[in-house]
């Protein structure tokens, strides 16, 4: 079916929630049915998210060459060689300049909850960005360099000096918001985490493979999951008595 388009950008601002595939076959089968149609039905978008088209759950379509794939519950895995890239706001129209990254590598469920992996580059790979960016509740206004008339009148000097100027603002940003997050005894914890999972996926932290669990620490892993589960037995057995 064909869906209107959602056109609301405080809707549109909400983060896009993970959801169980596997345990929703319905809503996965509607959504890949509606995004389909919906998508086809447009020929100037190159990709499409849910909440485009008024669900709350994470998932896009995305055109490639003749054909569509949908992405539920999408997440990087690894992001490598940002680039500035130049593209217009679907929803005021206006240019913006846009830290993208040129080699994504995304990990998803598919319409059956199956877990799969896609690496795309160059354009797919900035279109991959844009989807997860609106399925995050982030619009290029957000954080993007707005192009004003101006811009391809000056000199290419003077270009490149309101670019620098651009990206240094947008690390004094994270500088400020590394400094707050990093502090709140709320969100330090989530944010260390979030930072992270942000240089595992760009390769500049290595995991230890894990090694081989020993016969001793197999023995002592056993009698502590057994310790767990007797503990629980009790548990419930005093819950019932009261």
């Amino acid at each position: 079916m064909i869906k209107e388009l959602v056109r609301d950008l405080d809707v549109l601002s909400k983060r896009s929630i993970e959801w169980d595939v596997k345990s929703n076959q319905k809503l996965s089968i509607e959504l890949v049915q509606n995004l389909d149609d919906t998508l086809e039905s447009h020929d100037d978008l190159t990709y499409l998210c849910a909440n485009e088209i008024g669900y709350k759950e994470r998932a896009f379509d995305i055109k490639f060459a003749d054909d569509t794939y949908i992405f539920m519950n999408p997440m990087f895995q690894k992001v490598d060689k940002l680039i500035l890239s130049r593209e217009t706001d679907r929803y005021n129209g206006k240019e913006y300049i846009v830290p993208r990254y040129n080699e994504v590598e995304l990990v998803f469920q598919d319409c059956l909850g199956a877990i799969k992996a896609i690496k795309v580059t160059d354009g797919a790979a900035i279109v991959v960005c844009q989807a997860m960016d609106t399925i995050d509740g982030l619009f290029a206004s957000d954080y993007g360099l707005e192009i004003i008339p101006e811009f391809d009148l000056a000199s290419e000097e003077e270009r490149e000096q309101v670019i620098e100027e651009y990206l240094s603002s947008l690390e004094k940003r994270y500088n400020k918001l590394d400094e707050e997050l990093s502090t709140d005894e709320a969100t330090k914890g989530p944010w260390k985490a979030a930072r992270f999972l942000e240089a595992v996926s760009k390769g500049e932290v290595e995991l230890e493979k894990e090694k081989p669990m020993s016969k001793r620490k197999q023995r002592a892993l056993s009698k502590m999951i057994d310790s767990v589960k007797h503990q629980a037995n009790k548990m419930k057995f005093w819950r019932r008595k009261k």
